[in-house]
């Protein structure tokens, strides 16, 4: 541990506010300063966590307050900016930006270059990589308890989840569960029926996909499917030697394991953890990393571009109507070119984001 607490700020007053707990748990860091554009959530925020030193300006915290950690709280159209703009002219030891990445895979290889080139490490916020049940599985698969892994599945997580919102998450979380491996290509679909948004950002109505993995291995997953009939975010691991059934909703703790020439299911109970424990446990090992204490932080932004990918070639593979090999070739978002296009016409007019409940559609 260095012999001083880091300097740490954050900009986004809303999702920030997990991130300041995250500190604050942290005798590895010290909060110094917030920022936020409006003037009421950033009095909210500042009072709520005794923070002094508060900014309605973005750069101006960054020149004043020379941080050594920065977190980037806010809407994933400006990931990209905040990050380079932090990398190149104020060079902190390490940035974690909130999921996703990016709004394309321009922006999000554009973040890693900047941050590279200026010697600062960037982690992107999937913090459920620290979640028990996450560790377990990926602590099964790693000793060959279901052999080689052939097929993954993913039902549909909560409503209102949008690929950018909530699936960035699963798709990260099976990432790490299944060892980070390297994604092929992408064969899926999406369907935008009405003037879906999220966080002023355009949303599909739902989406389904196939993703290959190096190694053979083929994950299916479902986004905002309907979910009669089928658990929501029920997880299926099948290998050459067993399978592992990681259950959704309240029971996302237990995980069941079917190994090959047993008699019956075992269950294993992980730990329970709440996602603000695994927010402090990202975020403290993010202060280690920054140090070098430790090498390796499990949201590096170099493992979530993969994650970026999946989800760029989820879009592509609905713009192109065909299978889309990664790494992408197209840098911008294939989701916005198809609306600007013409080629996903709202059927349902009525501009709503699932983020503001106050706003649905017609």
């Amino acid at each position: 541990m260095s012999a001083q607490p880091l300097r740490a700020v954050i900009v986004g007053g809303h999702i920030g506010r997990s991130h300041a707990l995250g500190y604050l748990a942290s005798d590895r860091i010290d909060l110094v300063a917030v920022c936020d554009i409006d003037p009421n959530t950033l009095e909210e925020f500042g009072d709520e966590f005794d923070v002094e030193n508060r900014y309605t300006d973005y750069e101006t915290m960054l020149r004043e307050e020379e941080p050594d950690l920065v977190s980037i709280g806010t809407p994933q159209q400006l990931h990209a900016a905040m990050t380079i703009l932090a990398a190149t002219r104020y060079s902190p030891l390490a940035i974690v930006s909130e999921k996703p990445m990016a709004s394309s895979t321009g922006e999000g290889y554009a973040m890693l270059a900047a941050c590279e080139r200026n010697g600062v490490k960037l982690a992107i916020g999937h913090q459920g990589r620290w979640m028990p049940r996450h560790e377990t599985v990926r602590q099964l698969i790693a000793d060959g308890a279901i052999g080689q892994v052939i097929t993954a599945f993913a039902g549909p997580p909560k409503p209102d989840a949008g690929l950018m919102n909530i699936a960035t998450h699963q798709l990260n979380y099976w990432q790490y569960m299944l060892g980070d491996p390297t994604p092929l290509w992408v064969l899926a679909n999406v369907q935008r029926q009405t003037d879906r948004y999220e966080r002023g950002w355009p949303a599909e109505d739902l989406a389904g996909l196939l993703v290959e993995f190096e190694g053979g291995i083929r994950l299916s997953m479902e986004s905002d499917t309907p979910p009669e009939g089928l658990e929501r975010d029920l997880r299926v691991i099948t290998g050459s030697e067993g399978v592992i059934w990681l259950a959704g909703g309240t029971a996302g703790n237990v995980i069941r394991l079917l190994r090959h020439g047993a008699s019956g299911w075992e269950t294993i109970e992980a730990s329970e953890a709440e996602f603000s424990d695994a927010r402090t446990l990202e975020l403290d090992a993010l202060a280690a990393w920054a140090t070098g204490e430790i090498d390796e932080h499990r949201g590096d932004a170099n493992l979530a571009i993969h994650t970026l990918e999946i989800l760029m070639g989820i879009y592509e593979s609905a713009r192109t109507h065909s299978l889309v090999r990664l790494p992408l070739q197209t840098k911008g978002s294939p989701l916005t070119a198809m609306i600007d296009a013409g080629d996903l016409p709202v059927r349902y007019p009525g501009h709503y984001d699932i983020r503001h409940k106050s706003a649905t559609p017609d």
